[in-house]
């Protein structure tokens, strides 16, 4: 198991157990007086819930003791798990944890409980000198996204719409790269805050279910774009 990029091995950790829980999804329905059928509203979907046990080992009970706090400090804000035997990777934020003893002074076991969601490895994809294009999301669970734009000439007003709603960029010199990072809430060009040049009522995300299949028009063919987000599973 790892905790970002530290394996727990490192605090003469191993990974015991790891129970999951799905999102604690409750569809949003109505039934109106009179109705023969439910009217139903769009329904908001909760993180998914971990749960897993450690068991730590050491020569003395303080040392196991640094250990855990070495564990838990890292812990401290949402982090990465990468689990023993699970090919996606859980985003975790700790709701809670206990340390019990064993009947060996010198073996602890600690129990530790999150709420996150399952992520896969990034997916990239590349669009050059093209108005329109389509592509399947992968995942289950929408997913913000990083748009990267390179003009090859100058761009005086930029219209992309396929997202949430539409984005306008102005003034893109040739050879200046835009990026809106969804995940950050940000828009750069080359580095330098570039929000106050775009025009957007939310930073874009990727469907999935049946509207999965995302059409991106852009007003110019003269951008090379790069489109990169995580899949996210339930």
């Amino acid at each position: 198991m790892k905790i970002g990029k530290t394996d727990i091995r490192e605090f003469h950790a191993k990974l015991l157990t790891v129970d999951f829980q799905p999102p604690a999804t409750v569809v949003d329905v109505e039934m109106y007086e009179g109705a023969l059928t439910p009217s139903e509203n769009d329904t908001d979907t909760p993180l998914s819930s971990l749960k897993i046990q450690v068991y730590f080992r050491g020569n003395t009970r303080d040392e196991i003791q640094g250990n855990v706090s070495n564990f838990v400090a890292l812990l401290q804000k949402g982090v990465p798990l990468t689990l023993d035997g699970y090919r996606r990777k859980f985003m975790a934020y700790l709701t809670a944890n206990t340390v019990g003893k064993t009947i060996t002074r010198t073996r602890y076991t600690a129990d530790f409980e999150f709420v996150g969601y399952w992520f896969s490895d990034e997916v990239e994809l590349h669009f050059d000198e093209v108005c329109e294009f389509s592509f399947d999301v992968e995942g289950n669970r929408e997913t913000p996204c990083i748009i990267s734009m390179t003009a090859l000439s100058y761009v005086e007003e930029l219209k992309i719409t396929g997202f949430s709603d539409e984005i306008t960029i102005s003034n893109i010199n040739r050879g200046e790269t835009v990026v809106i990072d969804g995940e950050q809430g940000t828009v750069m060009l080359d580095g330098k805050n570039k929000f106050l040049d775009v025009t957007l009522w939310e930073f874009p995300f990727l469907h999935v279910g049946e509207k999965k299949t995302q059409h991106i028009v852009i007003s110019s063919d003269r951008m090379m774009v790069t489109i990169r987000y995580r899949p996210m599973w339930l």
